[in-house]
């Protein structure tokens, strides 16, 4: 039986939500994606990494996100939205960080992790019409391809790990965006491939960075040439 949800964002499964646990039963299940992805994320930190400290932190995050979002989709509680949000939202900020410092140095990454905060509220308040993750892509492809950009001069692989990164991202975005619209032609929508999309960039990007610094370390390791 649906169940009228007057709060919070709206999703194609709405319109079929249950009276109880799991609320929206496809979006709820979705989430395990994630936290899989979040725990091969640590797994492979403690394989290639196990010295990354912040890269567990990341994995823990989007551990985090899982889990926040399906309390969201499955209780569509006002109290559960924040754990819906802002664990990705840290997640985003600490993954541009980390991967700032792997390039340049912390201080550089906090200039990076400051202009990435404007850029983000002038990119908000520019499409405030938009839905939330839609007003803040632009400053989201902006900083990505400037720190794959420069990745690439030191890895390759790790550039392309990136790359590919992002684009699971866009990806995942396109699907949040047409949820309403592809409710004509599926019935619970498209919300589902935002969250395995967006999890698989999120590991994607764990991935380039454990690449990122392997590379350095082992260019550094290499005795210099006359």
């Amino acid at each position: 039986m649906a169940v009228p949800l007057t709060f919070g964002p709206i999703y194609c499964e709405d319109a079929i939500a249950a009276a109880s646990f799991p609320i929206e039963p496809v979006n709820t299940v979705s989430n395990a994606v994630i936290v899989i992805f979040g725990v091969a994320a640590l797994y492979a930190t403690a394989k290639r990494a196990p010295r990354a400290g912040d890269l567990y932190v990341l994995g823990a995050l989007l551990v985090a996100t899982g889990a926040g979002s399906g309390m969201w989709h499955g209780l569509r509680e006002r109290w559960a939205l924040a754990f819906d949000v802002m664990p990705g939202l840290f997640f985003l900020f600490g993954l541009s960080f980390c991967w700032a410092k792997r390039l340049w140095s912390i201080a550089g990454a906090a200039v990076l992790a400051v202009a990435f905060f404007l850029a983000f509220g002038v990119s908000n308040a520019l499409f405030a019409g938009a839905p939330r993750w839609v007003s803040i892509a632009p400053a989201v492809v902006v900083t990505g391809v400037l720190l794959i950009g420069q990745t690439a001069m030191r890895s390759k692989q790790a550039a392309f790990l990136g790359a590919t990164a992002l684009a699971a991202s866009l990806t995942a975005l396109m699907f949040r965006t047409i949820d309403q619209e592809a409710c004509r032609y599926i019935p619970f929508g498209t919300h589902f491939l935002w969250h395995i999309f967006n999890s698989g960039g999120a590991y994607l990007g764990i991935l380039a960075l454990i690449t990122l610094q392997n590379a350095t370390a082992e260019r550094s390791a290499r005795p210099a040439t006359a």
